[in-house]
């Protein structure tokens, strides 16, 4: 009997494929019968089709191969037909390519071993082929096509090597951020058996990289150039070569490779020959080098700057001579002593000894002289004159006689200047060679000079009295804003005794002074013009006469105002004022005042009117009636009198002024005063700038460039205002001087009220500020920064690269450029530390004398600004280390352990026996300053203890790290057939859409173990799906994870995920489904007598629900015979639910046992399967038997 045979014909012959249950070939479709259909086509046995196509390196990830992108060889394909039948194998080549040719027309897939994908290369895109599982899709050969398209594509698993060659200045086994590459230095790479796989050049920058580098231990080795020498590294040694160092899968190794090197230079010795009195350099001075035995070995001549200067020296112990010029003496130097021999200099053939310097000085016999005396000629004597020299140092202090002379005699040649006191009482008048300050200008002598031209003439000071007499309306006996000075009053100054001292009158505005009074007792007499009487006040009597005034010297007296009243008649106009004002408020119309309105202007009845109402000396309105006014410009206003409680004049928006003259009715003069009609102010509605920032250097000038619009505007005038009047100035024409470096801002803004405002953004550098202080000259070629409040700190036994006791301090701008610290000075805290040499014209030397302790050290610049404050430390020499013992090499731990290293500096008195600790990977394990070390995760790697004086020694410590609770193995249990399965990251787990585990759930029991076995409960796992309508994931059991199935067939990634979210396990979980031909033929196919009904034999189908769907038609389908036809007895159709028993409506008679030939066919969705076949005793049960079911 065969069962599971597919119906390809129907008829004479068939076509039938056995299924693979449970097999990678993907699941064969159903072929539809038709009636016409009665020939086998048999498959031939080789034809014209293909299938080729390529496996790649596909870098940028578009599934195609573009040029550059190389084949990947070593790869296995299959081709299987649709019975999943294997037809042949390829193996890629160095191409990647892989052909089957010759292929008969036929149904086919490609199946990829993904056990041969190369290790070092990672599968990044797919094209037709299932990257979980390697199988393509189906694809057809007809008539002999070709067919391409199925490929994969890859990614390299390779790593890289990114790192530095540098000086490394501060020595410090790190590239900082100032310290430059070294370029052009070769790098070679070697495997780990020696074999050279990859150079490298160092760039401008000293960077240099290996790409592609594929996983393996390695090693590589710097050809380091003639002109450096080895300083510092982690991995290089002092010939250029690193130890063996591992490269991992897409590892890039960075700045672990990194190289320092410093520079050699070639001896010297420099040094200054200056002039003690005006520290400039004295030239053509002879400068002798010997060596010790006393040998001349050169002699050189100083520069126009002092300096001289001998190179090209080999090693050895050297000391020079200045020859002292005639006329001069020694009287200072910094390495010399006075008979102008230095001390012994030791070279080393690559280092500079400088900053030698010696100060030479004339014989004093120079004079200067001068007086301080009063415009008269009368000296002015008992005055302390002092003389100072150029830098601010005072050399003595004299008092002037009876004469007023002063003299300074015996100084010597130099430059210097005299400060002479003005005492109270005093101003400057006149002098030669004297400032207003009482400072002379600079006075240089020679040796033998005489100066006694300096004078200074000082004047007695005097004061003044300057005050107003006004006409007091409102008699309060204080002068309001509307209240007018009374021009032609007399005002008379008497002294104390009633004598006459001066005599004046008011002019225009009241005003009257008095200047170049002496100091002394006066009062004042006001007689005031006709018309008007003196009103007592504060500082008048009613008879014009003041109280004692005491005049002081410089003093200005501005409170004496004499108070007047108009000696009014009754009903005359006493006052006027302009009214109806929009604003409300009443204006005072003063005799000669001026009104000026807009030509706009209208009063607060809309009317273009300047209303003026008269009043008497009572306050009450005078009636205009009879009122006349006249005008010196006619065309200009219109008078009005029709209201008789003023007079209104109507302008006609013209521009211009007038004389108005106001007449009573008897002709009479009440109020002349001016109205001036202007046009009416245009705002400004913007201000429009040339530039909006301004870039410019200390000292430079320019002007800003701004406009106002709109270009009619009334006032153009703006203003101009520097947020920082110390970084630049600005004029009220916007005219602008950069001061000193820094930034801030100009604001420009209209002056006619619009309050617009615009900013200018101010930059100002100076070429000359200094932006680094190095500490230069050091031996091992290292220049280090000197940084504000940080610590400079040597030994007691540090000697530069001239074998000087100095710390050379050199300053530089922003350019980089070396400044010349002229009058620059140094100040030390602790002078018994060090002193500061400034010999050499290029820096400022800091000389210690062995002995240990630290001084605040300040620099400033000749203007006095602080350059550099630091501290200078000198320590006692310093011991190196020579050698490093570890306790042990090899640290093995699990995760959470802690510990610390053991590790000795040898010798004992090793100055510094600080070590540092650096693990190579501080995921693995972490170790602080220390050397405490705390195991993080699982893995292998090694901790670098290296010393930190210099010595640059260091060992490394194995480490290997082991997690106790970490995951070692995940097994698929719980299996019917009670075998535990492994489930590994990158598998796949596969199953039929009708597994069950042990306890008839559709579920897959993973379940979690440690390395040593122990099972692991999955507390605060995650599971995450790729396609989550395959599977779930079911937490309810603490001792497992189940992936829950729920029969649809297909594949998804699936993540594992532990508490701390690292992946447990990555795999594909597959669930295959039977194919329909299986699934209906899970069937029990009986024939039994009596079963249901006594005697009649009938058929019977049993479905087994798990296989077999709803809606499929069981019939029995009977060979013809001599005596009858072939006939057709249908059984039934299934439902889906358990044990369902179909039973055929009629009888199959007496053919059912006597032997007639019988197939079972299943028809669903219109498709037959045969599902058995044979004789009927192949499925006669015995009468009235029941059916026994196996599921």
């Amino acid at each position: 009997m065969n069962k599971n045979e597919l119906v390809k014909k129907w008829g004479s012959g068939l076509l039938a494929g056995t299924l693979i249950i449970g097999s990678l070939a993907p699941i064969a479709q159903p072929y539809r019968a038709t009636a016409a259909e009665n020939t086998i086509q048999q498959v031939a046995a080789a034809g014209q089709g293909s299938v080729s196509d390529t496996m790649f390196e596909d870098l940028d990830g578009n599934s195609v191969q573009d040029s550059g992108e190389q084949g990947v060889a070593g790869i296995k394909v299959e081709l299987h037909n649709d019975q999943g039948a294997l037809v042949a194998t390829a193996t890629t080549g160095a191409d990647g390519k892989y052909t089957f040719a010759n292929l008969a027309d036929g149904t086919y897939y490609i199946h990829v071993d993904l056990s041969t994908l190369p290790t070092d290369q990672k599968l990044y895109t797919t094209q037709g082929i299932n990257g979980a599982d390697g199988n393509s899709s189906y694809f057809t050969i007809s008539g002999g096509n070709a067919v391409t398209g199925y490929h994969f594509g890859f990614y390299p698993q390779q790593g890289a090597i990114q790192s530095f060659v540098y000086i490394d200045t501060n020595k410090n086994n790190q590239k900082d951020n100032n310290e430059p590459g070294v370029s052009n230095v070769h790098i070679a790479l070697y495997n780990e058996s020696g074999t050279k796989v990859a150079d490298a050049t160092s760039a401008g920058d000293g960077g240099y990289s290996f790409t592609g580098v594929k996983p393996g231990k390695y090693y590589a080795k710097a050809d380091i150039p003639a002109n450096y020498k080895y300083q510092s590294s982690t991995y290089f040694g002092s010939d250029g070569t690193t130890g063996y160092f591992t490269v991992a899968n897409e590892q890039t190794v960075r700045n672990e490779l990194n190289l320092g090197l410093s520079t050699l230079n070639n001896s010297a010795v420099n040094g200054v020959v200056n002039n003690a009195t005006t520290g400039a350099g004295i030239s053509g001075v002879n400068v002798e080098l010997h060596d010790v035995q006393g040998t001349l070995i050169q002699t050189v001549q100083t520069g126009g700057d002092g300096s001289y200067s001998f190179s090209g020296l080999e090693q050895g112990n050297y000391y020079t001579k200045v020859v002292i010029p005639a006329g001069y003496n020694y009287a200072s130097g910094n390495g010399y002593g006075s008979d102008g021999n230095s001390n012994y200099i030791a070279l080393t053939g690559d280092n500079t000894a400088g900053n030698y310097s010696i100060n030479l000085q004339k014989q004093a016999n120079a004079t200067i002289a001068g007086v301080l005396n009063m415009p008269s000629g009368l000296g002015i004597d008992g005055q302390n004159v002092s003389l100072y020299t150029v830098d601010g140092t005072l050399v003595k202090t004299v008092a002037t006689d009876s004469n007023g002379d002063f003299r300074f005699g015996s100084l010597p040649e130099g430059d210097y200047y005299v400060k002479a006191p003005i005492p109270d009482g005093y101003v400057f008048d006149s002098s030669n060679g004297f400032g207003s300050d009482g400072n002379s200008y600079y006075v240089h002598v020679e040796s033998n000079s005489y100066v006694d031209s300096l004078r200074l003439t000082l004047a007695q000071k005097v004061g003044q009295i300057r005050s107003t007499v006004f006409n007091d309306i409102n008699k309060n006996g204080t002068q309001e804003a509307t209240e007018n000075g009374v021009a032609g009053a007399t005002v008379t100054l008497y002294s104390a005794s009633g004598a006459v001292a001066d005599t004046t009158t008011t002019d225009a505005n009241g005003l009257y002074k008095f200047e170049n009074i002496a100091p002394n007792n006066y009062y004042v007499k006001v007689t005031p013009p006709t018309g008007y009487n003196v009103l007592a006040n504060t500082a008048f009597g009613s008879d014009g006469v003041s109280g004692y005034i005491q005049v002081q010297s410089q003093q200005s007296i501005t409170n004496l105002n004499a108070s007047l009243v108009l000696q009014a008649t009754p009903a005359t106009v006493s006052s006027a004022q302009w009214i109806y004002n929009k604003d409300g408020l009443n204006r005072v119309v003063n005799n000669n005042d001026t009104i000026t309105i807009a030509n706009n202007y209208y009063d607060s009845y809309n009317n273009p009117n300047v209303n003026v109402q008269f009043f008497d000396k009572d306050g009450n309105v005078v009636k205009t009636t009879g009122y006349t006014a006249t005008f010196s410009n006619p065309g200009l206003l219109t008078p009005i009198y029709t209201n008789s409680q003023l007079l209104a004049f109507v302008h006609s928006e013209k521009t211009g002024s007038t004389l108005v003259t106001v007449r009573d009715a008897n002709g009479n003069v009440v109020r002349t005063f001016t109205i001036v009609v202007t046009a009416a102010d245009v705002k400004a509605t913007d201000i429009v700038l040339g530039a909006t920032s301004i870039k410019t250097t200390v000292n430079a000038t320019g002007k800003v460039n701004a406009t106002v619009q709109p270009t009619t505007a009334t006032n153009k005038t703006l203003a101009y205002t520097s947020n920082d009047t110390s970084i630049i100035t600005v004029d009220a024409n916007g005219n602008w001087v950069a001061k000193k470096a820094g930034t801030t801002t100009i604001t420009v803004k209209t002056t006619d009220g619009s309050n617009i405002t615009k900013t200018i953004d101010v930059t100002v550098t100076d070429p000359n500020a200094i932006t680094d202080v190095r500490w230069n000259f050091n031996k091992d070629g290292v220049s280090r920064p000197v940084n504000t409040n940080g610590i400079l700190e040597i030994s007691n036994t540090y000697m530069n690269q001239y074998n000087t006791p100095h710390v050379d301090l050199q300053f530089y701008n922003s350019a980089g450029t070396l400044i010349q610290p002229k009058g620059y000075t140094v100040s030390f805290s602790d002078p018994t530390i060090a002193a500061a040499d400034f010999t050499n014209p290029d820096l400022i030397a800091l000389v210690h004398n062995e002995k240990t302790g630290s001084t605040n050290v300040t620099v400033r610049d000749a203007q006095g600004n602080v350059i550099r404050s630091f501290t200078f430390t000198v320590t006692a020499g310093a011991v190196s280390a020579t050698d490093l013992t570890l306790g042990t090499s090899n640290i093995a731990a699990n995760v959470g352990d802690t510990g610390k290293i053991s590790a000795t500096v040898s010798p004992t008195n090793a100055t510094n026996k600080t070590l540092s600790y650096t693990p190579a990977d501080p995921s693995i394990i972490t170790v602080d300053a220390n050397g405490n070390w705390t195991a993080k995760k699982a893995g292998t790697t090694t901790i670098a203890v290296k010393t930190t004086d210099g010595s640059n020694i260091t060992k490394t410590v194995n480490v290997t790290v082991t997690d106790p609770n970490a995951i070692a193995s995940v097994k698929w249990n719980f299996n019917k057939d009670g075998i535990s399965r492994p489930v590994n990251n990158n598998g796949i787990l596969e199953i039929p859409n009708t597994y069950m585990n042990q306890y008839n759930t559709p579920h897959v029991d993973l379940q979690f173990y440690n390395s040593a076995g122990a099972l692991v409960q999955p507390k605060g796992y995650t599971v995450s799906f790729s396609d989550p309508t395959i599977a779930a994931a079911d937490f309810s059991d603490p001792n497992l994870i189940a992936l829950v199935h729920n029969d649809k067939a297909g594949s998804t990634n699936v993540t594992i995920r532990d508490a701390q979210g690292n992946v447990i396990r990555s795999f594909t979980f597959t669930v295959t489904g039977k194919s329909i031909a299986d699934r209906v033929g899970s069937v029990d196919f009986e024939f039994a007598l009596g079963r249901n009904q006594p005697s009649s034999t009938k058929a019977y189908v049993y479905p087994h629900v798990a296989d077999v769907p709803a809606g499929v038609t069981y019939r029995v389908i009977t060979a013809a015979t001599a005596n009858s036809p072939e006939g057709t007895i249908v059984v039934g159709t299934s439902n889906g639910t358990y044990h369902q028993e179909l039973e055929s409506s009629e009888s199959s008679g007496v053919w059912a046992s006597s032997g007639i030939h019988v197939k079972l066919v299943a028809n669903y969705q219109g498709v037959d399967y045969v599902v058995a076949e044979g004789n009927t005793q192949d499925f006669l049960k015995p009468n009235y038997s029941k059916h026994v079911y196996t599921d």
